[in-house]
């Protein structure tokens, strides 16, 4: 059980220690995760704004640099990142938002695909800048599946059906933790500044939530968009144990929080009784509440548990409102999980050892027993 005595005055002597800052980074990015965190509630935005967040404490956190909604602009703006960089706004929390894009492509031409400013007549590009900061970030959060995995941008399938060799993006883009599925590696992989957050994926001890460590702790908070009550749940857990209030939390193999992300769609889903019993929605808009695997919902492989709680104060959530779940907290997506309005096809899968490695939280005996159930179903049709 949690002593919440101490706890409390834990929370009392970290409010006279100054504030712990977060740095909101978009690379190659839409903002709906931007976005969707406006919509959080739980605390909303304007509360962690101005440092009156009451889970956390008031004064102890404050956004300092957020392009799309911090007041300063152009040159004011960047200088936050260079006090950054300079350690002036010890300690920070790195989020990150949207995928990166492979500069060395875009050199070969003379150019680059993402600028942030001038120093020196030089043009720096974003990955220089977020390479800067991962030097004294005390751990980082990717917001949204682009930055976690690469999300849509990697996406290998073609307008005219079928799969590019070389890869579709033009950019090369790849998000911060490598894709298994994929198999594109990510900034860890490729960043020497990344390096102390590889050493905290790959299990080495001794982490701390320090500028100067060198295992320092990466979540992933996978969406597209990403929830926004997940994202300030995770922020405010970080801050959290950057004071050492609370642990870590535990995560998944693809480094999601367990308390978020540990159980499959299918597991949650208000539907799940026409599952067991065999009776699914024929066509993808149809008005009933039968399951929805047979036109392609991809909740038996994938993590999230928005059809459960609710996207917001508890209301929508995608097979809660009728919509199929499309697998975008997981890597491989969107590619590995289209088409999305027609179903898993089981028999082409491979055999389960390699299928739990390719598509990582499946529930896959549910995947098996589904596609049985949805095929006996046809079969009914048919007769």
């Amino acid at each position: 059980m949690l002593d919440f005595p101490r706890i409390q005055k834990l929370a009392a002597e970290t409010l006279k220690q100054g504030r712990v800052n977060l740095i909101w980074f978009e690379a190659q990015d839409c903002a709906g995760d931007t976005i969707a965190l406006i919509e959080g509630d739980a605390p909303d935005l304007v509360q962690v704004l101005v440092g009156e967040n009451p889970a956390i404490g008031p004064g102890r956190v404050r956004v300092v640099y957020h392009e799309t909604i911090m007041p300063e602009w152009g040159e004011s703006a960047i200088e936050y990142l260079r006090k950054a960089e300079r350690g002036e706004l010890d300690p920070y929390v790195l989020v990150l938002e949207g995928s990166f894009p492979d500069e060395d492509v875009a050199a070969k031409s003379n150019g680059w695909w993402f600028s942030l400013g001038e120093e020196g007549g030089r043009v720096v590009t974003g990955n220089e800048w977020v390479r800067r900061l991962l030097k004294r970030a005390v751990a980082v959060v990717c917001v949204g599946t682009c930055s976690s995995y690469g999300g849509i941008v990697t996406s290998q399938v073609l307008e005219s059906g079928g799969y590019a060799a070389d890869g579709w993006s033009p950019t090369g883009a790849f998000g911060f933790f490598d894709d298994p599925v994929k198999g594109i590696k990510g900034a860890v992989s490729r960043w020497e500044e990344a390096k102390p957050f590889k050493n905290f994926i790959e299990g080495k001890g001794g982490v701390q939530v320090s500028p100067t460590s060198d295992v320092r702790p990466a979540i992933a908070v996978p969406g597209c968009p990403a929830n926004g009550n997940a994202i300030l749940r995770v922020l405010g857990h970080l801050i959290l144990a950057a004071d050492g209030i609370l642990p870590l939390p535990k995560l998944d193999s693809y480094w999601r929080p367990l308390y978020i992300y540990g159980n499959t769609v299918h597991e949650q889903c208000p539907r799940a009784g026409f599952y067991a019993a065999g009776d699914f929605r024929v066509n993808p808009g149809d008005n009933d509440p039968k399951c929805l695997f047979q036109v392609g919902c991809k909740g038996p492989v994938s993590n999230c548990p928005w059809n459960k709680v609710g996207w917001i104060e508890g209301i929508g959530g995608p097979t809660r409102t009728g919509g199929v779940c499309i697998g975008c907290t997981m890597p491989g997506f969107p590619d590995k999980f289209e088409p999305f309005y027609k179903p898993l096809q089981a028999p082409a899968l491979p055999d389960v050892t390699t299928l739990a490695a390719t598509l990582a939280g499946a529930a896959v005996a549910g995947l098996a027993a589904g596609y049985a159930v949805s095929e006996s179903a046809k079969k009914k049709k048919e007769e």
